[in-house]
């Protein structure tokens, strides 16, 4: 090979390798607090008075109750017997929803990597029934997309710099 082609290959290593020390070294991946699997799943979900709704996901009807997800963080419970004036009824937070489908009374929503059943036959009674381990793959860049080489065994994420 000859000079200029070595030279070009060198610097194209050199800007890669330093892109890859600087994203490593990124202080923002240090910050992340983790909880353990068994101590977010013992957690469990929270019904909370009503909040306002910063940042609508998906929505769902069901009967006249209106389910409004909001990414990560929960579903708002909206009473819509009286569709001029809807009547925010809770929150459920709920880590790491995304999603979320009625059966039968029964909410189904996902919680990282978890399943979570929450009887809402009484919406002014609403309980988490059941949560099945492990049903989705836990995806670590769920809220933290910023490329940091997570450490899985440390357990969920649960906050941190972003």
């Amino acid at each position: 090979m000859n000079f200029k082609i070595k030279t070009v290959i060198s610097l194209m290593v050199f800007f890669l390798l330093q892109g890859c020390i600087e994203y490593r070294d990124n202080p923002m991946c240090k910050e992340l607090n983790y909880m353990t699997f068994e101590e977010f799943r013992e957690k469990g979900i929270e019904i909370l008075a009503p909040k306002e709704i910063k940042e609508a996901g998906k929505i769902y009807v069901y009967k006249n109750i209106l389910f409004v997800a909001e990414k990560n963080q929960g579903v708002h419970v909206i009473d819509n017997s009286d569709k001029k004036n809807p009547n925010p009824k809770a929150f459920i937070k709920v880590a790491g929803n995304l999603d979320m489908a009625v059966k039968d009374g029964y909410l189904y929503l996902d919680s990282y990597m978890d399943l979570v059943v929450v009887d809402i036959k009484k919406i002014d009674s609403i309980k988490e029934v059941n949560r099945v381990n492990d049903t989705f793959t836990y995806n670590a860049y769920q809220n933290y997309n910023y490329g940091c080489d997570f450490n899985l065994s440390n357990g969920v994420i649960v906050g941190g710099d972003k």
